[in-house]
């Protein structure tokens, strides 16, 4: 096995081996070279920030299919901007240029606590609530929750108080699909915000909120997309992509602490233009061969069952993202999926793997530890499943 370069242990620090997914916790994606000589390349001169920002915005519309665009500090800061832009639907806001203008900061400055007149409702569905759609409420919003029932989703709307929809789109398997939801708000003169941070692969998910009819869709440009990871894009309506400029860096209002330098954005462009010019297809096979493998290596292993899975399924049904799944008999191996997850975790490197307590598998739910090769480097695959076999060894069963 080749010995993989660390960057790390000159700061008395350990890299990580990511057999889970895009984390911000272990610092998103790997970005091609080309996006950090862009970056050097930007810092070597000063521009208006929020030129540059509609620059990378009418390359984020042309990308998504969208109106218009406007690069964000991560997908957060994206939804964020999102409800500040609705919640400011018909102010006089709307009169202002963000590249142009001035003068607007004491309107933008009402969020999150002036919002007296302001329509600050965000209508949502039980099963599309997730840690991040706090981002709403961080900028005034409020949530109105509402089942999964076309009629409770059309009374809930308040001519007065209602600013927009907000749909998650990891959530599609569940509750009423975007179709239904943007056939409800529309009718009733509302906006749709879909939360599309972690929807890529495949590439055409860019575009696919966009022409089902989504007003404003939000990205992450720090997971598949290979940008810093404190990079997100937003894309949508014209109007509303604009009263969400003036709500962002470098301006007065709600975006202010979200600083993207002109460096990030630049490298945001530079990793979007090469996502989207990439071999998809090439790409994907490499992790098929990756998953198989390590399926194939630790197929033997007494008490493991190995198989590949996906993911996730996108809408059109085309399965995407293979993964290797290992479902333990603990009578056998003396441990438990989740506890092999906390073995690999405390090794040397740290292999961060995925546990999941309840997938299905075939026409049965159980638990399952996943090992998704779309972020490992090359040769890691080999380490990872050395390190289960040495994990399983240390049992006390064995």
């Amino acid at each position: 096995m080749a010995e993989i370069y660390d960057p790390y242990v000159k700061y008395g620090l350990r890299r990580v081996v990511n057999a889970s997914t895009s984390l911000t916790l272990l610092g998103g994606s790997i970005s091609d070279p080309e996006v950090f000589r862009a970056m050097e390349d930007a810092s070597k001169s000063f521009t208006h920030i929020p030129a540059l920002q509609h620059w990378a915005g009418k390359i984020i519309a042309d990308a998504t299919g969208a109106e218009a665009g406007l690069p964000t500090a991560g997908a957060f800061n994206g939804l964020m901007l999102a409800a500040a832009a609705c919640i400011m639907r018909g102010t006089e806001l709307e009169v202002h240029d963000p590249v142009h203008g001035a003068g607007w900061s004491h309107i933008a400055e009402r969020l999150p606590m002036h919002t007296e007149g302001l329509r600050t409702e965000f209508i949502i569905q039980g099963s599309c609530r997730n840690p991040y759609d706090y981002a709403v409420e961080c900028v005034g919003g409020k949530f109105v929750e509402v089942g999964s029932d076309i009629d409770e989703l059309s009374s809930a709307h308040d001519p007065d108080g209602t600013a927009a929809y907000y749909f998650t789109a990891r959530e599609t398997s569940r509750g009423l699909p975007l179709e239904a939801v943007l056939e409800v708000a529309h009718g009733n003169g509302a906006p749709v915000i879909v939360d599309a941070a972690a929807e890529l692969p495949p590439r055409r998910k860019l575009r696919y909120y966009t022409e089902k009819g989504a007003d404003l869709v939000i990205f992450s440009g720090g997971k598949h997309i290979g940008g810093p990871n404190n990079s997100g894009l937003l894309a949508g309506r014209g109007d509303l992509i604009k009263l969400a400029h003036l709500q962002a860096y470098p301006f007065h209002a709600i975006g202010r602490g979200a600083k993207m330098s002109r460096e990030t954005i630049v490298g945001l462009v530079t990793a979007l233009r090469i996502y989207l010019e990439h071999d998809e297809d090439a790409l994907f096979k490499e992790w098929k061969r990756k998953a198989n493998w390590m399926v194939e290596a630790l197929s033997g292993v007494p008490g493991v069952a190995a198989g590949v899975l996906y993911q996730r399924a996108v809408e059109d049904g085309e399965p995407m993202a293979p993964f290797c799944y290992l479902v333990l008999d603990e009578g056998v191996t003396g441990v438990s999926g989740a506890e092999l997850v906390r073995m690999l975790k405390g090794g040397d490197p740290p292999v961060w793997a995925l546990w999941e307590p309840g997938f299905l598998v075939g026409d049965e739910y159980m638990g399952k530890v996943c090992i998704n090769p779309q972020y490992m480097l090359e040769g890691e695959e080999e380490l990872v499943v050395s390190r289960v076999m040495e994990a399983l060894k240390e049992s006390p069963v064995r």
